[in-house]
């Protein structure tokens, strides 16, 4: 696995420093910290793929423990139409789309814009890294692929274990694809 950075929010997700010999380096929770480190990274260890990987929460009807690649990332950044941020596009697979924020999503609140709602809508998942990781790539002209598994099955107290899980299926996809 030369040449791949695996970079990941927190080792919680995962409780280990490397994987297949390659080191995992953790660029800690939220858009801001993600962009920091991620970019810092690429530019110590100039990458030809960085590759994202971590828990997620659902937003369809995927079951906990399932992993997706993930090829299509939205912000949450709340424009009013004024700026245009649109999604980023990244990776070889376009089937499953991730919403970035900042904040735990709730959806059972009823104050978010409609915009907002619209790009939870339209997104399978949703993190709180992703956007920054992929926009730290694209502007390196560095190849990203990303593995959100599902953790988030509404019952925080159940994270741990269902982050285990995810982990365990990601590790058996992650063989088989770079090794």
């Amino acid at each position: 696995m030369r040449d791949i950075l695996l970079v990941s929010a927190t080792k919680l997700e995962h409780h280990e420093d490397t994987l297949n010999g390659c080191p995992i380096h953790i660029i800690g929770v939220g858009k801001v910290q993600a962009a920091i480190n991620t970019t810092k990274l690429i530019a110590k260890y100039k990458p030809k793929i960085v590759v994202n990987f971590g828990s997620c929460g659902n937003l369809k009807d995927h079951k906990v423990g399932e992993v997706l690649e993930i090829g299509t990332v939205y912000n949450d950044f709340e424009t009013y139409g004024l700026i245009d941020c649109p999604p980023i596009k990244f990776g070889n697979s376009d089937q499953f789309k991730c919403f970035t924020t900042d904040l735990f999503y709730d959806s059972t609140k009823d104050d978010y814009s409609q915009s907002y709602l619209q790009k939870i809508n339209e997104c399978n998942v949703v993190d709180m890294e992703l956007y920054s990781i992929a926009k730290s790539c694209l502007d390196a002209g560095i190849f990203l692929y990303c593995y959100k598994w599902v953790s988030d099955d509404g019952n925080h107290k159940s994270w741990k274990e269902n982050a285990a899980l995810g982990y365990n299926n990601f590790k058996t996809i992650i063989n088989e694809r770079f090794s």
